[in-house]
């Protein structure tokens, strides 16, 4: 009898088998799917009248989409009454986000039409840009004209970037003075990382590195501003003034002047020793090292600030 019992729960369990194996790899099937499934982490939905689009370069970043979060969250609260969207100007840091995260962003353009088509009264545009340089011109030369000629009915308007005018160099300098102010106090230096732009069709966007320079040195000369593609103000310089002002073994702060911590901030400013690599190609960290200095490397972006992020606030307050 007891047999016949075991013969019956095998025969039960060989026939339930296709299909528990069946669900399972439906289940996982699903679940794979959902995984790679591409979806826009802003989809346009009309709540209020009014909307704003937040324009930025982009990143593939982890860290940066929780610092762009931050961002959107704080113009939600200071704009209650607009819809808040954002779009990215690099089509590569789109692409490869999505490849990571599923997550896919969108370039103005498309952002624009899609909120167009929403039948909004009005839509404002704030770069997050850091100066008037070739990405915040896109979106006054390019997106924008193109938006008004497609869609006239609705009224745009364009908010500046975080360094646009003398205002701005003061507020944003001493916003970061006092960020550091007890480190220099100890005597430490401060060498803050923009990026700029790598042609003369912007020279009005690159100067405002000087002017913010000029300024931070007339609170501490221990602050020295240097870029990525800017050629006034290329590492280079920074190391001639150091060489000038600090004494070898001196602390050296590195901090980007960038909105978020990206692959500049991570490889170009603060990335380990590559073996074989000649010193002048390494990381500003490294050939500080090698220099004798002591460094620190603080891999937060601008936007971390909160008063950073009230100054493009009040720019688009400013323009409504």
């Amino acid at each position: 009898m007891k047999r016949i019992h075991t013969l019956i729960a095998i025969l039960f369990a060989m026939t339930l088998a296709p299909f528990v194996a069946g669900a399972i790899t439906n289940n996982n099937c699903k679940n794979i799917n959902k995984a790679k499934q591409i979806y826009n982490p802003q989809e346009v939905k009309k709540r209020h009248h009014e909307a704003i689009l937040l324009v930025t370069f982009g990143s593939t970043h982890k860290e940066a989409h929780e610092t762009f979060r931050k961002i959107r969250s704080y113009f939600a609260k200071a704009f209650p009454d607009k819809d808040i969207y954002m779009a990215f100007t690099s089509t590569i840091c789109i692409k490869r986000w999505a490849d990571k995260t599923g997550q896919k962003y969108e370039t103005p353009d498309m952002c624009l039409s899609k909120i167009a088509r929403e039948d909004y009264n009005k839509i404002y545009v704030q770069s997050l840009h850091i100066i008037p340089g070739y990405e915040y011109s896109l979106i006054v030369n390019r997106y924008v004209p193109q938006f008004k000629k497609d869609y006239p009915q609705i009224p745009i308007l364009v908010s500046e970037p975080l360094l646009s005018d003398n205002k701005d160099i003061q507020t944003v300098g001493d916003i970061l003075y006092n960020q550091y102010k007890h480190k220099l106090q100890r005597g430490e230096y401060l060498v803050l990382m923009g990026h700029g732009n790598d042609t003369n069709d912007y020279p009005h966007a690159n100067s405002k590195y000087d002017q913010l320079n000029e300024y931070l040195q007339t609170l501490n000369k221990g602050i020295m501003i240097g870029t990525v593609d800017y050629t006034k103000l290329l590492f280079s310089s920074v190391l001639q003034y150091l060489e000038m002002t600090a004494n070898k073994g001196a602390a050296i702060n590195l901090a980007p002047l960038m909105s978020i911590a990206g692959d500049h901030a991570k490889n170009d400013m603060a990335g380990n020793y590559i073996p074989g690599k000649p010193i002048e190609e390494q990381s500003w960290a490294v050939q500080l090292k090698k220099r004798g200095y002591k460094t620190h490397c603080i891999l937060e972006g601008l936007a971390e600030n909160e008063q950073i992020i009230q100054v493009w606030i009040n720019h688009l307050k400013d323009k409504m």
